[in-house]
């Protein structure tokens, strides 16, 4: 499972497009969360996620720029240490802040857009 959730943050970092960068931080949610085998949990997660992807992809306003998540790797990096409440904790603060801020591009500019922090 840790492998898979590493593959698809690798997915993530490299798409081209936010659909895609969506679909590989789906997956990786999908696949941390999983083991807890709670089906309602797991399925009002998946609800929001559809919501959020729906959000993100009316309001994505600009060029898709690949992106790192750092959040992503220290939670998998937690979890491969069997260290639980880290990661419970980082990902509790990588799902709170999603909204609109000013971000830097890579060629430098400066631009107000739908932002996603981890």
């Amino acid at each position: 499972m840790l492998d898979a959730a590493e593959q698809a943050t690798l997915e993530g970092d490299k798409s081209r497009d936010v659909r895609s960068w969506e679909d590989a931080n789906r997956r990786f949610h999908r696949l941390i969360l999983t083991p807890c085998k709670m089906p309602r949990l797991l399925a009002a997660i998946d609800d929001l996620h559809a919501a959020s992807a729906r959000f993100l992809f009316a309001t994505w306003r600009s060029a898709w720029e690949a992106r790192t998540d750092h959040d992503h790797r220290a939670i998998l990096a937690a979890l491969r240490q069997n260290d639980i409440e880290s990661a419970a904790t980082i990902l509790a603060r990588h799902v709170q802040w999603i909204g609109h801020r000013p971000v830097k591009t890579a060629s430098g500019k400066v631009r107000d857009s739908f932002a996603i922090v981890g």
